[in-house]
């Protein structure tokens, strides 16, 4: 299953598309499941309004591609609510820049997850380089808070391309059992990177990662 679990749409301050454009962009190029994944300080209390329209895009491209409700969360810093409304109908959140030096702290992060009951996952986050400066086993930690990964393709990390050419890196995560995303991180339909996409996906398939449990 050819996956691409972020993406953002007009819903979010810098998406210039509409959740259909999106959708249909990924049906044109050979994607499997679509996830749609808008910012969180764009949307705000606006949250219900978000999941109906994604829970009508379910319903509409049902029998031509998986639409899965994600939402991108802020941590640079935590947002000031906390997220305290109801998210639960979401399919799985994304945490963006977790190893940003103005994010929040690692270990206050950690005990926050665990309030949200849906999937969850790291985005564009090196988590090797986060492992160093806790002295921690980023991926042992990763599996036991069944957090997931993201491999962002859309060019602008250089975990990426880490990712890609560094084998041991590869193998900590594939040991550990830790499920590996991919997303494009989409915010224009024109700068959408197909071929990234497809060689992410052929990669995590033939060396046997473990996808998110969102698929």
């Amino acid at each position: 299953m050819i996956m691409d679990l972020h993406n953002h749409t007009t819903f979010s301050y810098d998406g210039s598309n509409t959740p259909e454009e999106i959708i249909e962009n990924a049906i044109d190029c050979g994607i499997d499941a679509i996830g749609i994944t808008d910012h969180q300080f764009s949307i705000g209390r606006s949250i219900g309004a978000y999941i109906r329209k994604l829970n009508e895009c379910k319903a509409k491209y049902n029998d031509r591609i998986k639409v899965l409700a994600g939402l991108e969360i802020g941590t640079r810093p935590a947002p000031a609510d906390l997220m305290t409304y109801d998210i639960s109908e979401l399919d799985y959140i994304l945490f963006e820049s977790l190893d940003d030096f103005r994010a929040m702290d690692f270990f206050e992060f950690v005990p926050w997850r665990r309030r949200f009951g849906c999937p969850a996952g790291l985005a564009h986050c090196d988590i090797f380089k986060m492992g160093e400066r806790y002295g921690i086993d980023m991926p042992a930690v990763l599996r036991r808070e069944d957090l997931f990964w993201e491999l962002n393709t859309s060019g602008n990390y250089d975990c990426y391309y880490d990712f890609l050419t560094n084998s041991r890196k590869r193998r900590a995560l594939l040991d550990a059992g830790v499920g590996v995303s991919v997303g494009s991180d989409t915010h224009a339909i024109y700068e959408f990177r197909k071929k990234q996409i497809l060689r992410a996906n052929q990669l995590l398939d033939e060396e046997g990662f473990k996808k998110p449990f969102v698929i």
